[in-house]
């Protein structure tokens, strides 16, 4: 079995796209399932990564359509289940986040591509899969460990983005959002938009055939009442915030101390 250690070159990532996705990748878990198995971390500009608090680009295929956005195992189909149980036989048995089936918070199914996001009480795992007909099984593995605190900067917090192109195109987002949060809407920058599903204090969203732009596209949310209480770029670094955010107690848990602070607010699960 080989084993992948490197990432590929970056190709011709312009050096603001290469110098941001390297900022963004974690630390990377590698476990190979039984079987022949390859597992990878990618940054090129044509291979698929799954990043959990960044963002990830991969070539798109002519030949990929949206077949399934899950909000937990009770709608998978049976090739989005068998890339769940891929992504848990990849985990490693003696972390500290060990997700089980139960955990599965999204999973979004494109061609023979899948990306699989668990959210377990001690933090959450992101996955990709590549099932490829006749050949091996690839994919990639990223997790992260909740703070000490159950506080969001804010009502939406962005946990996984990936993208078809450098700099937009269409994605997939999920993450946590507060009790406050009745609708969620990812405007394109075009004037167009896509709503999100939000399940369990969960959202996701899957945009098909969009082109999304990267100055323009945004994450808004609306109250109960229809009122728009958030508004936040889409292709900013999730550990990049326009303001910053306080416990009740006044102290900075999201941000950097100083200017406009707002109250981060519970995860409404």
């Amino acid at each position: 079995m080989t084993k992948t250690l490197e990432p590929p070159g970056e190709r011709d990532l312009p050096p603001r796209v290469a110098d941001r996705m390297r900022a963004d990748v974690l630390r990377a878990v590698r476990r190979p399932a039984t079987g022949r198995v390859r597992l990878r971390l990618a940054v090129g500009a044509t291979a698929l990564a799954v990043v959990a608090a960044g963002f990830a680009v991969r070539a798109p295929s002519d030949a990929e359509t949206v077949e399934v956005l899950a909000m937990g195992s009770g709608e998978l189909s049976p090739s989005l289940r068998a890339a769940v149980r891929q992504c848990l036989a990849w985990s490693p048995q003696d972390g500290q986040v060990q997700p089980t089936m139960a955990d599965l918070a999204m999973a979004a199914e494109r061609g023979d591509r899948a990306v699989v996001f668990f959210l377990a009480e001690t933090g959450y795992v992101t996955c990709d899969v590549h099932r490829p007909a006749g050949a091996e099984v690839s994919g990639g593995l990223s997790i992260d460990r909740w703070p000490a605190h159950d506080l969001l900067p804010g009502p939406v917090q962005r946990l996984l983005l990936t993208a078809t192109k450098r700099s937009g195109g269409d994605v997939t987002v999920s993450g946590r959002v507060s009790s406050r949060v009745a609708r969620l809407v990812l405007e394109h920058g075009d004037g167009k938009t896509t709503a999100a599903r939000i399940s369990g204090g969960i959202f996701a969203v899957m945009t098909v055939g969009a082109d999304l732009d990267e100055d323009g596209a945004q994450l808004v949310s609306y109250d109960a009442a229809g009122t728009e209480i958030d508004r936040r770029r889409l292709f900013q670094r999730s550990d990049e915030f326009d303001h910053c955010y306080v416990d009740p107690a006044g102290t900075v848990v999201y941000g950097r101390p100083g200017g406009d602070c707002r109250p981060a607010e519970p995860w409404g699960r």
